[in-house]
């Protein structure tokens, strides 16, 4: 894991326990998020399309922010011994833990560039909330082409054409950035509940706007 993270910034294939994964998502089904990073944009993520009514708004996404840290399932993931032991392996013994969050990606027609932007999908990106960091995602329902996957350009976060480094607060097309990499270096992260994966965020990677729900 951590070699493949050295070499191409990104590692997939790690499994939640189904307990885990699952208790993470029915909390996350039972407990209202706010759209769009917004505190004023609350719903339960069942009823998004209604809200969008509501709102007079399209819905990229419904985050819970501070809320899930009353997810016991969550908080157990922050301690897993072998994620610490990643982190530390690949950032120093004093790695820390920054954050967490849990999000719904929604799917919806009729998102500005500027709402896109601000849930960074569909186009390529890197993070620089810090010097050197890693993060830990993991899928609590089933994700297939179709509905959100994470895509991830593999060895980007080592190499960067010139114009991309000097351009690090703008999102770039998918075609501009695959012009630079090989044609087989960006993944596309697909896979069952609780499918979990690392990444290098230095490197490029995007969200996708879901085309349909979710299963």
């Amino acid at each position: 894991m951590v070699e493949a993270l050295r070499s191409d910034g990104l590692f997939s294939g790690i499994m939640l326990p189904q307990d885990i994964h699952e208790e993470i998502a029915a909390f996350a089904q039972r407990t209202p998020c706010f759209g769009n990073f917004d505190r004023r944009l609350e719903l339960m993520p069942g009823e998004y399309d209604e809200a969008e009514k509501r709102f007079g708004r399209s819905l990229l996404s419904g985050h819970y922010f501070e809320r899930i840290l009353d997810c016991e399932a969550a908080l157990a993931i922050q301690k897993d011994p072998l994620l610490l032991d990643v982190a530390r392996h690949c950032l120093g013994g004093q790695a820390k833990l920054i954050t967490t969050r849990v999000w719904w990606s929604f799917p919806t027609g009729k998102a500005s560039d500027a709402d896109k932007n601000l849930a960074s999908l569909g186009k390529y990106h890197f993070d620089l909330d810090d010097w050197r960091m890693l993060k830990f995602f993991c899928y609590l329902t089933p994700v297939d082409t179709g509905t959100g996957p994470h895509v991830y350009v593999r060895g980007s976060h080592k190499h960067r054409a010139l114009e991309h480094q000097l351009t690090f607060l703008v999102g770039h097309p998918a075609e501009q950035v695959q012009k630079v990499y090989a044609e087989d270096s960006p993944v596309t992260l697909t896979g069952e509940a609780g499918l979990g994966f690392v990444e290098d965020p230095f490197g490029f990677h995007m969200g996708t706007v879901p085309a349909r729900t979710r299963g």
